[in-house]
């Protein structure tokens, strides 16, 4: 089965700039489905993640590391991703 949600991505490394990043991602199925967390540490892995693994495009990828970099936070929407990928990527 496919399911369409939001990526969710928050930064966890606290107000420390300097060290490596680590972020929390979980997947929101639009229907109310499971969400699954995963945690990710680096800007490299993140970015590997999100665009090699699930698919985002570039200048999605871009404004979340935009929003995160503002507001610890950020969503990219309408992610469509099988139930066995879900799963295998830790997110269901």
């Amino acid at each position: 089965m496919q399911r369409e949600g939001l990526l969710h991505i928050l930064w966890m490394s606290g107000a420390r700039h300097d060290e490596v990043p680590s972020y929390h991602v979980g997947f929101v199925d639009y229907q109310g489905g499971d969400v699954g967390m995963r945690t990710i540490r680096s800007n490299e892995r993140l970015r590997s993640f999100l665009g090699l693994e699930i698919g985002v495009p570039s200048q999605a990828i871009e404004s979340a590391f935009e929003d995160l970099k503002r507001e610890s936070v950020a969503n990219v929407v309408s992610v469509v991703l099988p139930d066995d990928k879900l799963a295998r990527l830790g997110l269901l």
